[in-house]
């Protein structure tokens, strides 16, 4: 069985193979890869570019945007393994874009088509959910809220069960089981806080 660097035979692993007999025959030992931190404040330009591998690292432009970022070099032989992560993050990358267009439709139908709304944020929860978003749907629709406290109370149940299931995910399973449980209990209280009766 191959070590990490080695995929299983097939065209793809072909084309890898081709691909670094490419870059040694020009002379490139190294390649680059651009790693971001994807969360619901990433830029669309670093969405884009999370994962993207190129053979120099100036192929990446330099943005002022507040996004962390990093360009990382690997060996040329281990591309086969970076191709792979690529793929990944590419996917978590996709997913964060859906994830916004849900919550940008949800806060959109909250008045008008309520079902259609809490059925957007049970989606869009599935992927993550983030409190500076859930703070400014409640400033945006406090006074609808109040006024509906049926719909305010499903709302918060939904949101506390997506904000409750967030910490199983594996990002958050890294962190420290105290800390994670802070973050999760503080979180529930400021949903409710802005949600609450």
């Amino acid at each position: 069985m191959g070590g990490p660097f080695e995929p299983s035979a097939g065209a793809g692993h072909m084309r890898t193979l081709l691909a670094r007999m490419v870059h040694r025959l020009m002379g490139r030992s190294y390649l680059y890869q651009y790693f971001t931190n994807v969360t619901w404040e990433t830029c669309p330009r670093c969405l884009s570019e999370h994962g993207r591998i190129a053979a120099h690292r100036s192929s990446f432009r330099t943005l002022e945007d507040g996004c962390p970022r990093e360009i990382l070099a690997f060996p040329v032989r281990e591309l086969a393994w970076h191709k792979e992560m690529r793929q990944r993050m590419a996917r978590v990358a996709s997913l964060e874009e859906a994830r916004r267009d849900l919550m940008e439709e949800a806060t959109a139908l909250l008045r008008t088509d309520p079902e259609a709304a809490l059925e957007r944020l049970e989606q869009a929860g599935r992927v993550d959910v983030y409190l500076p978003e859930l703070e400014r749907l409640a400033e945006e629709h406090g006074g609808f809220l109040r006024k509906n406290p049926e719909l305010r109370a499903r709302l918060r149940a939904l949101l506390v069960e997506r904000w409750r299931e967030k910490f199983a995910f594996p990002r958050y399973e890294r962190l420290p089981e105290r800390m994670r449980m802070q973050h999760e209990t503080w979180g529930v209280e400021k949903i409710r806080e802005w949600f609450g009766p």
